[in-house]
């Protein structure tokens, strides 16, 4: 009955049971991280489609090569400010993060999308001055109450 129901008022297309059982659609591969920056150092990474969960600030404590930093949840960031695009500010419950630099302003944009997955720093004793005209964090500042 239902072949004469689908004769008469054009029933849709059945897939067939090789269709319906055969070959598994390849599981897509998660997203890859992708950084900012033609040379070595990468002022920051990104999720190039989808939304992260935390981002990693990383700074150098004053003439040394060591590191240290934080990672915040993206659900506790409660505010961007920005001066121009040399200067973002993360406001956080406990502290606000004010990061300085040149050519800011897609850091920023990806910051407001929870995009970032890393901020670093740069630092001379590292990495090689980058191209003019290319993103570099200059300073990475906490300032708790």
């Amino acid at each position: 009955m239902t072949d004469d129901f689908d004769a008469m008022f054009g029933g849709r297309p059945r897939p067939t049971f090789a269709d319906r059982v055969g070959r598994e659609q390849p599981a897509t591969p998660p997203p890859m991280e992708s950084a900012v920056g033609a040379g070595p150092y990468k002022p920051y990474g990104f999720l190039p489609s989808g939304v992260g969960e935390a981002c990693d600030v990383q700074r150098w404590l004053d003439g040394t090569e060591v590191a240290e930093g934080i990672e915040f949840q993206y659900r506790f960031l409660m505010q961007i400010g920005y001066v121009g695009e040399e200067q973002i500010k993360l406001f956080l419950p406990d502290c606000i993060v004010v990061i300085e630099g040149r050519q800011l302003r897609d850091l920023r944009k990806r910051l407001a999308r929870r995009q970032v997955t890393f901020i670093a720093q740069y630092n001379p004793r590292v990495w090689p001055t980058p191209p003019a005209g290319e993103p570099i964090v200059m300073s990475i500042e906490l300032m708790r109450p």
